[in-house]
């Protein structure tokens, strides 16, 4: 069944070395998140729904989530008492319930799924994880894992990273640019919203906060994959931009 949206805009940026085009996909979410086969999203009601890349059709998916983040091959996502759920990134065998508590989990990085709880404390655990949460020092609102890195921001939305298993230094501050929202799982750099819904992005690793702000329309929230970056903002809207 086709799911339809009015409210939101989803919307497209892929990313070339010197340019990038933004293109308008229907979308009333709240939250997207994007993998090489699959999108998968929320909206405000809660209510899940994927659509095969390149995207044409919204698929309603049973279950009721408030964020979701979709990795290789399993789509994880939090509901609104904090249970974490996980099914194939295909939509394929059911909701499976993961023991622990989450407001935010991310499934893209390289060997663990990461989250942090209501109270902004930090958990990691190794792929394909039943349930075996490793506490980590720090606190973060809001994480996401890369290929060597995982990437967090806290509630002064200062944006850290550290490696991605968990080791090896602990957190690093990034200097540069304040974010509310911070995505890792570009190929070459990392995302981010600012406050003021503007999109930067930097090149990885980002140890120095080499930030370059991107033009275009502003977003709630952005997703990145290894050929673009997805987000969600309240307007439809085409436009070509440069870097």
């Amino acid at each position: 069944m086709a799911f339809k949206f009015s409210l939101l805009a989803l919307f497209m940026l892929v990313v070339y070395t010197s340019s990038a085009c933004c293109l308008s996909v229907g979308g009333n979410l709240k939250h997207i998140s994007a993998g090489v086969a699959y999108l998968w999203g929320v909206n405000k009601n809660d209510q899940i729904s994927r659509c095969e890349r390149p995207c044409k059709n919204w698929v309603k998916v049973g279950g009721s989530l408030m964020q979701i983040d979709v990795g290789d091959d399993e789509v994880w996502g939090v509901n609104k008492a904090n249970q974490i759920f996980k099914m194939a990134a295909d939509g394929t065998g059911g909701w499976r319930r993961i023991s622990g508590s989450l407001k935010h989990v991310s499934a893209s990085g390289n060997g663990y799924i990461w989250g942090v709880t209501k109270n902004d404390d930090i958990f990691k655990c190794r792929k394909p994880c039943l349930g075996k949460w490793i506490r980590v020092g720090g606190k973060l609102k809001q994480i996401d894992g890369g290929h060597k890195y995982v990437y967090g921001v806290n509630k002064n939305n200062d944006v850290f990273s550290m490696r991605v298993d968990g080791t090896a230094g602990g957190w690093r501050h990034i200097p540069g640019q304040k974010l509310k929202y911070v995505t890792a799982s570009g190929t070459n750099d990392i995302f981010g919203v600012s406050t003021n819904n503007e999109i930067f992005r930097c090149p990885k690793p980002c140890v120095q906060g080499e930030f370059e702000k991107m033009p275009g329309k502003k977003v709630e929230q952005c997703e990145a994959t290894i050929d673009g970056i997805f987000g969600v903002s309240s307007g439809y809207f085409h436009t070509v931009i440069g870097k």
